[in-house]
């Protein structure tokens, strides 16, 4: 899991960007994308706070605190981002 982590950032960050609501983001993000996003968004929630709360968002920052912090992850988390990753 973590070395799908590595290896499609770009997705992850597409994804919460969607979560972020910015305007490109939106424009690029499916109706199963936005739907996945939400899904990651609720089953890290306690995972963005303890670890990527002081992050700012935009750039791919939320997905780089994701992945530094990988091998913290809850296991819900990990399973979201998986599930995630593999379509």
């Amino acid at each position: 899991m973590i070395r799908k982590l590595l290896v499609a950032p770009s997705v992850l960050a597409l994804i919460l960007a969607a979560l972020a609501g910015t305007a490109s983001a939106q424009a690029q993000v499916s109706p199963e994308m936005r739907q996945q996003a939400f899904k990651v968004a609720r089953a890290c929630r306690t995972d963005l706070k303890t670890y990527c709360d002081g992050v700012e968002r935009g750039d791919g920052r939320i997905a780089a605190c994701l992945r530094d912090n990988a091998q913290k992850l809850s296991s819900p988390c990990r399973s979201a981002l998986s599930d995630v990753m593999q379509h």
